[in-house]
């Protein structure tokens, strides 16, 4: 790791050929190399068509030299820069980029079912979220399986917002932070179990699979899944280890 700073991903913007600075791409982006609790928002990001750039954790001194640089409120990450701000914690930072990027809605109804999906996306998405730590694909099924899981508790009520919809959103015609919240947890599914796992499982919600592929295609999101995740990202293994190196 650069003891310089965090290390910095070549061409870790969408799109580009090249590292580019805060000026041009926007926003940056810092964390480990892996989904975690930061990939909610770098889908937020994409869906919007937004450049950003990744800097990743390498190791102890980079938290460390963040801290003393002033960036984190509460000392953690993820992090993100934009507007001449320093955001952390992920709702806050996330309803941040949501009002920036046109994808919070405008009246006090429709923000709080757009808050309660997405705050549910979160609950829904923490059996994935460990998974890196353990890799127990049975376990994590199990978890996901259970009473008050993703699958039992929050698909099928996804499934019947989205059917009680005046829109092909959750919240209506265009697209919110609701809809990426739940997406990326689809998409996280899908990361960990594989494709036909995912179809598979998911068979049973025709309109949530539809909608997974509408928010798919929307900004630059297919771009950030098949090719800069994929370009980036850590295996599982590796991607624990990173985040257990700079923490412990």
């Amino acid at each position: 790791t650069d003891r310089r700073g965090p290390s910095r991903n070549p061409g870790s913007e969408l799109g580009s050929g090249g590292a580019v600075g805060m000026k041009d791409c926007g926003a940056r982006v810092t964390y480990w190399r892996g989904r975690g609790r930061c990939e909610p928002l770098r889908c937020i990001l994409a869906v919007a068509g937004a450049p950003f750039e990744n800097v990743y954790l390498g190791g102890k001194e980079d938290m460390q030299a963040l801290r003393a640089a002033g960036k984190l409120t509460y000392d953690q990450v993820p992090l993100v820069e934009v507007d001449g701000l320093n955001l952390v914690q992920g709702t806050p930072t996330a309803i941040y980029l949501a009002q920036k990027y046109g994808m919070w809605p405008a009246d006090c109804k429709s923000q709080y079912i757009a808050g309660h999906i997405f705050a549910a996306a979160q609950d829904a998405r923490g059996p994935l979220l460990i998974f890196p730590f353990h890799q127990d694909k049975e376990r994590c099924m199990q978890e996901l399986s259970g009473a008050k899981g993703f699958l039992n508790r929050f698909a099928p009520r996804w499934e019947g917002i989205l059917k009680a919809a005046e829109g092909p959103y959750l919240v209506g015609p265009s697209a919110t932070l609701a809809d990426v919240a739940v997406f990326e947890v689809f998409d996280f599914f899908r990361h960990v179990f594989g494709e036909e796992t995912f179809n598979d499982t998911f068979k049973q919600f025709p309109l949530l699979l539809a909608h997974h592929e509408r928010v798919l295609g929307l900004g630059r999101m297919r771009e950030w899944r098949d090719t800069g995740r994929n370009k980036e990202f850590l295996p599982w293994g590796d991607y624990a280890k990173s985040v257990r190196a700079t923490l412990d």
